[in-house]
């Protein structure tokens, strides 16, 4: 590990680090509250998670849109249908 810290626990990590390897060594607290959230590269992870799970909701927004999209469509062309045989049964009887 570049920091040069001693595993503990899963969210302790004892040693004093090489703080001059990388500028997050220093950040690093065993605060639950803070562990490496002011860390550069953990914010840089986060983001890239965010950006995979927003991709994802992304497609299946857009596939939800077109097939809303179609069902709109096919909706109209019944109800346009409709009033048509509507208009033609009056003329067959006779509209007076």
């Amino acid at each position: 590990m570049i920091c040069g810290f001693q595993y503990a626990g899963a969210t302790t990590w004892n040693g004093a680090g090489n703080v001059a390897a990388d500028a997050d060594c220093g950040k690093w607290s065993n605060d639950p509250s803070q562990l490496c959230y002011n860390c550069d590269s953990c914010k840089a992870g986060l983001l890239g998670n965010l950006r995979h799970e927003w991709r994802k909701a992304n497609v299946i927004l857009i596939v939800t849109v077109v097939v809303l999209i179609w069902v709109y469509l096919i909706a109209c062309s019944a109800y346009k249908n409709a009033q048509t045989e509507e208009l033609f049964a009056r003329y067959k009887r006779g509209w007076t």
